[in-house]
């Protein structure tokens, strides 16, 4: 099975052709350019092509018909791409099939992600740990409870239960990310009302307390949501940047990377766990580092 690329890992993109013409128009060589994009998650044999391919067409004032073809399919990045039916990605035996895929940010969702009896069991494994879920204050680093997150949740650690290694084994092969590099599963809970208003899961080196986050696996490089039951009206998550909103449908996920390939962190993926109309919504976060995560 080929993991789902982060970042467009695979694929060319507005800001990849952009990255690459600045860098070589200020005198970087090849490989220099090949062994940063491979630090970002590229495939290798991508890398060198895309880069000797930028090469040539610097040289000749042309743009790579690539990357022509990408700005001119996505110009409008706020339309998701539709996969064919037969991009199912399987492991151990379970599939996965993705719905579609947004490049420009890169935002994926995928179907039955888990197993009804998976997604149960998750919630019966929290229900005894659920608290109020706090959020990180950016200048001092501390948890704290605000009004705009109304959720309960309850941490798990890595690799913690059978249940939560096989889940961590299926997202490492499925985005190429090593399990090691993902922080422990949170699983939330929402009641009718409750939300989580706009906010951005990457940590900002300017401020004091993100920053003391960085230490423990570095930047957090992309988001996996995964719903674990069906509200009965409301609960999505919303991408108001971009005009994305996500039906909460069991056992389904999207998947959200905002690391781009010169280091800048995509702000378009500003997103919101959208307010419960009418029955209760659960799901659980996986947050997933640049390096291993040790807290």
């Amino acid at each position: 099975m080929n993991a789902i690329t982060l970042q467009g890992h695979h694929t060319s993109s507005p800001e990849l052709e952009h990255w690459l013409a600045s860098h070589i128009a200020l005198g970087f060589q090849p490989e220099s350019l090949v062994q940063t994009m491979l630090k970002s998650g590229y495939n290798e044999m991508f890398a060198r092509g895309i880069v000797a391919a930028a090469f040539q067409h610097a040289a000749s004032g042309n743009h790579p018909p690539a990357v022509q073809r990408t700005v001119e399919t996505h110009a409008d990045s706020s339309e998701a791409v539709q996969l064919s039916d037969n991009n199912v990605f399987t492991h151990e035996g379970h599939d996965i099939s993705v719905l579609f895929s947004l490049k420009a940010p890169r935002v994926v969702l995928l179907k039955n992600l888990l197993a009804p009896r998976e997604c149960d069991a998750l919630i019966a494994l929290s229900r005894d740990r659920l608290r109020r879920s706090p959020v990180v204050d950016p200048a001092s680093g501390s948890e704290s409870l605000v009004d705009a997150r109304t959720s309960m949740g309850a941490m798990f650690q890595l690799g913690e239960h059978a249940l939560l290694q096989r889940i961590e084994a299926r997202i490492a092969a499925l985005t190429g990310v090593p399990a090691d590099h993902g922080e422990g599963l949170q699983i939330l809970h929402y009641q009718p009302g409750g939300e989580y208003k706009p906010h951005f899961d990457f940590f900002s080196a300017t401020q004091t307390g993100e920053a003391l986050q960085l230490r423990t696996g570095g930047q957090r490089i992309a988001t996996l949501v995964i719903y674990l039951n069906n509200p009965v009206a409301g609960g999505g998550t919303g991408f108001p940047r971009i005009g994305l909103e996500i039906a909460p449908v069991k056992g389904n996920a999207v998947l959200f990377s905002y690391l781009l390939p010169d280091g800048t962190l995509d702000e378009r993926t500003l997103h919101a766990g959208l307010p419960v109309i009418e029955g209760e919504k659960w799901i659980a976060t996986k947050w997933l580092r640049e390096r291993p995560y040790c807290p």
